[in-house]
């Protein structure tokens, strides 16, 4: 078994556009990205939230993808037709890996 054969969801990452309105406000925008980040989504287990108490409180999932996916902290990703925030990416200690946590907006 390979390390790529275990991603196995496909993660969309959204774009942000900012655009002024009628009354010269500004607004976001978002765009989902048509090709999707191969990846490992797993959710926080109780064991990680008694591990770490106020780091995973308001995780959901956490996200196993390689070093070269475009994925930073506070980007927005879409998983299940469910949209999160990105709330920290972290490298491993071989650059090889990033692990991505993701909260509900």
């Amino acid at each position: 078994m390979t390390y790529d054969s275990l991603m196995i969801h496909d993660l969309y990452l959204q774009t942000t556009s900012s655009s002024q309105n009628a009354y010269g406000e500004w607004e976001k925008s978002y765009t989902t990205a048509t090709t999707a980040i191969k990846c490992r989504v797993n959710p926080i287990s109780a064991e990680d939230i008694r591990a770490l108490p106020g780091v995973y409180d308001d995780v959901k999932y956490k996200v196993y993808c390689k070093s070269g996916a475009a994925i930073t902290r506070d980007s927005r990703a879409q998983y299940n037709s469910i949209t999160y925030r990105v709330k920290e990416v972290l490298d491993d200690s071989s650059h090889h890996n990033k692990k991505a946590l993701l909260v509900l907006l």
